[in-house]
């Protein structure tokens, strides 16, 4: 009996050992590698480092005009959506606004989801050029294809927002709402 304790404490060291040393095995390396801008400019009005929301309401539709997968319908007024950018400081010569993927966006398409009362209705937002973005994947709304040139310390960076039918609409309510990041370059 004696014999065998040592025996069974050398082999369980022993696995313990194999099992650490798997434990510590790297399948890979991760860079990661960005910019930190100096550019700072006033969102329609707004103090540097201040919040500048927005709320708009869409033009009111009905679900008719909703009623089949992939039907748009009530896209905003250029107006409606534009971000005025005042008082830029830096050296960036273009901006975007960057919508951050979060728990209203629809994993599989990047529209926003509704949380109103309408049921198989989302909203999606478009570019100036009107080219729907997907939020998950920023197609659409990349800073090297889709910005805005900023000159003479200002800019007009414009975006849509329009109702997005999943299927057949039934009437109610839509409200959503998305984060968004100015992006300078």
């Amino acid at each position: 009996m004696k014999a065998i304790l040592p025996a069974i404490a050398l082999a369980t060291s022993g696995l313990l050992g194999l099992a650490s040393f798997s434990a510590q095995a790297a399948d890979g390396t991760i860079t990661i590698t960005g910019t930190v801008s100096d550019t700072t400019c006033s969102i329609n009005g707004t103090a540097t480092g201040t919040p500048a929301d927005k709320s708009i309401t869409l033009p009111s539709v009905s679900a008719g005009s909703l009623s089949t997968a992939g039907n748009v319908a009530g896209t905003s007024n250029p107006s409606d959506l534009a971000l005025t950018l005042s008082g830029c400081t830096g050296a960036a010569t273009k901006a975007i606004a960057r919508f951050e993927n979060g728990p209203t966006v629809d994993q599989t398409n990047g529209y926003l989801n509704n949380s109103g009362t309408a049921t198989k209705v989302q909203v999606r937002l478009l570019n100036a050029q009107m080219q729907p973005i997907n939020i998950m994947t920023n197609a659409n709304n990349d800073i090297s294809t889709n910005s805005t040139m900023i000159s003479g310390g200002g800019a007009s960076v414009k975006y849509f927002a329009q109702y997005f039918s999943e299927g057949k609409a039934t009437a109610g309510t839509v409200s959503t709402s998305v984060q968004y990041t100015m992006q300078y370059q």
